[in-house]
């Protein structure tokens, strides 16, 4: 590339952006990846990204908390009794999920080292 286009260039913010979209669309990249870094420091950001993962954690323990052999049978089981015993069903699950959430947000945050790898709660 010739020195003269390539200062042309430089001092054309409109040429510079339209040759940044060209190549980011020749990368296959977002238009957004072209941009310049952000240079204001965001403390939040950073607490974001470490936060994210020890939460992903979290919220699968939650899910696997009843297997699925087990939310499927208790969701076979349903038609067969009444709606307030159905109830009775869902809440007993979202409590287990929700109490072995709980108990591995304690782990993550260095509570219950000595805890059991289950995290003392009874899966249904």
């Amino acid at each position: 590339m010739d020195n003269d286009l390539l200062s042309s260039l430089l001092n054309d913010p409109d040429a510079l952006q339209n040759a940044m979209k060209t190549v980011t669309g020749m990368l296959g990249g977002t238009e957004s990846s072209a941009s310049p870094p952000k240079t204001d420091y965001d403390p939040s950001s950073e607490l974001l990204e470490r936060a994210l993962p020890v939460i992903g954690t979290i919220v699968q323990s939650g899910q696997s908390a009843v297997g699925p052999e087990k939310r499927a049978l208790l969701n076979a089981v349903k038609p067969f009794v009444t709606d307030e015993v159905a109830g009775h069903f869902d809440h007993a699950m979202r409590l287990v999920s929700m109490a072995r959430m709980a108990r591995a947000a304690l782990g993550q945050l260095g509570g219950q080292g000595d805890a059991p790898p289950d995290g003392g709660v009874q899966s249904l």
